[in-house]
C-alpha cells in the first residue's frame, strides 16, 4: 500500500480533513517575491483584504440592523465573544475541540482564499505574484500552529498550482517543507486544466520527490447559489455542472479518475515512485472501480501508457481516498480492495462537516472489521505520515 512501516499497536485517530482559516503572516514575502515597495505595498494590501473576511464592511453590514446582528469572524475563538465557527483560524480553540470529535490529532488544510490558489476558469487575472504571497502568509501562520501543538495538529502548505510559475511553486513547497517544517502540500487536481502528466509539471514532481512529503490533492466547491453554481476551480465538465450542487460530489470524483490516470497510465508514479497522495470530499467507494477501469485500459491499449505495471498496483502503493462516515457502500470497496487505501476526514467547519460525529459513523457502521476501522479511522494515515 501507500507505506509499509510496521503498523502501531495502539491506533492514533486522525481527522484528515480540518480546515483552517488563520490570520496570515506575511514575512519572507517581500524578499521571495522580489517586487518595488510600491508593488509589494498594493500586493500585501490586496493580500490581506482577500484573506479577511470581514472585509467588505459595506452594504447590509453598514446599516444599523446589520450593525446590530453583528458580523461572523471564521477565526472565532469562542461564540460568545465572536459568533462563528469555534477555532476556524485559533490553534488553541481548535485543540480543545477535540476530546468531543473522536480524534487525537486533526490535519490542517487551507480554506476559504488560501484554499484557491489554482484559479478559475472564468475569473479575471490576478496580479502576479499575489496567490504566492496568500499561500506564504498561510503557511506561516499554519507552521506556527503546529509548533505550537505538534502532538495534536499537522500541518500542511499550500503552494499557487497553475497560477504561478512551476518554479515559483516549487520555491515554495521547498520553503514550506524544509523550512517551516509543514508536515504536507496542497495542490489542485489538475495545472490549470491540464492534466498531471504534461511534462512542464516535471520538476515539481521531481521536486516533491525529494522532499518525501505527502500530497493533499482537494478540489473547491463551486460558489452555490440557487440560480447557478459559479467555477472557483478548473474542475474537468464545469461548464456542465453549474446545476444542482453537483459540482464537487461528482466534480472532484471525475477530476480525482483522472489525476489517478495520469498517475499511473501517464507515467507520473514510473518516474516518481516514492509520490504519495490523498484525495478528499469525493467519497471513496468509486476506488475500485477505477482501479479495475485502468487496469482494463492498460491491458487493452499497452502501447498508449506509459507505466509498465498494472495502474491497481501504483494506486494501491501510492493513493488515499477520504471515505464518508455515511458512505455504507464502502463496506463493498473495502471487501473487494482492503481497508489500507481510505481514509477520513471531518471536513470541519462547514458544510458537509459532520463534526462532532465523524469518528462515530466508521465505529458504528456494520460490515466493517475492527481492523478496517482502525485502518480508516487513524492507522492508514499514521502510515501516510510515517509516524513512529
Amino acid at each position: 500500500m501507500v507505506d509499509t512501516a510496521p503498523q502501531q499497536t495502539k491506533t492514533r485517530r486522525i481527522d484528515g480533513d480540518s480546515h483552517f482559516f488563520p490570520p496570515p503572516d506575511f514575512t519572507g514575502v517581500g524578499e521571495t517575491i522580489g517586487v518595488s515597495e510600491q508593488a509589494l505595498d498594493m500586493l500585501l494590501r490586496d493580500a490581506l483584504f482577500f484573506s479577511d473576511r470581514e472585509a467588505r464592511r459595506g452594504g447590509f453590514r453598514a446599516s444599523a440592523a446589520g450593525q446590530r446582528t453583528g458580523a461572523i469572524n471564521p477565526t472565532a475563538a469562542t461564540t460568545g465573544q465572536q459568533r462563528g465557527p469555534i477555532g476556524h483560524g485559533v490553534a488553541d480553540q481548535r485543540v480543545k475541540l477535540l476530546p468531543e470529535t473522536g480524534f487525537e490529532m486533526q490535519v490542517l488544510i487551507p480554506d476559504g482564499i488560501y484554499g484557491n490558489p489554482f484559479g478559475s476558469p472564468n475569473e479575471r487575472e490576478w496580479d502576479k505574484g499575489l496567490r504566492l504571497a496568500l499561500c506564504m502568509g498561510y503557511n506561516n501562520a499554519t507552521a506556527d500552529a503546529q509548533r505550537q501543538y505538534p502532538e495534536q495538529l499537522i500541518g500542511t502548505g499550500v503552494v499557487p498550482f497553475g497560477t504561478e510559475s512551476v518554479e515559483a511553486c516549487v520555491a515554495e513547497a521547498r520553503r514550506a517543507v524544509t523550512e517551516l517544517g509543514l508536515q504536507a502540500l496542497t495542490i489542485n487536481s489538475n495545472w490549470r486544466g491540464k492534466n498531471w502528466d504534461s511534462i512542464e509539471l516535471y520538476p515539481f514532481w521531481e521536486a516533491v520527490a525529494e522532499l518525501d512529503v505527502p500530497l493533499y490533492v482537494h478540489g473547491n466547491p463551486f460558489q452555490c447559489q440557487v440560480n447557478d453554481h459559479i467555477p472557483t476551480n478548473f474542475t474537468l465538465g464545469w461548464e456542465r455542472l453549474r446545476r444542482m450542487h453537483i459540482s464537487n460530489y461528482l466534480g472532484f470524483a471525475f477530476e480525482y479518475m483522472v489525476s489517478m490516470a495520469s498517475l499511473t497510465l501517464g507515467g507520473v508514479l514510473k518516474e516518481f515512485p516514492n509520490l504519495r497522495m490523498a484525495f478528499f470530499e469525493a467519497g471513496g467507494s468509486w476506488l475500485p472501480w477505477i482501479m479495475y477501469t485502468l487496469d482494463r485500459v492498460y491491458q487493452i491499449e499497452p502501447q498508449c501508457a506509459r507505466c509498465d505495471e498494472l495502474p491497481s498496483d501504483l494506486i494501491a502503493r501510492s493513493c488515499m481516498v477520504a471515505v464518508e462516515p455515511d458512505e455504507q457502500a464502502i463496506v463493498g470497496a473495502v471487501h473487494t480492495i482492503g481497508s489500507r487505501n481510505f481514509i477520513i476526514g471531518s471536513d470541519y467547519p462547514h458544510p458537509p462537516s459532520t463534526f462532532p460525529n465523524t469518528a462515530a459513523g466508521i465505529e458504528t457502521m456494520e460490515g466493517l472489521s475492527d481492523e478496517a476501522k482502525r485502518d480508516i479511522l487513524g492507522d492508514n494515515m499514521a502510515r501516510f505520515f510515517r509516524m513512529a
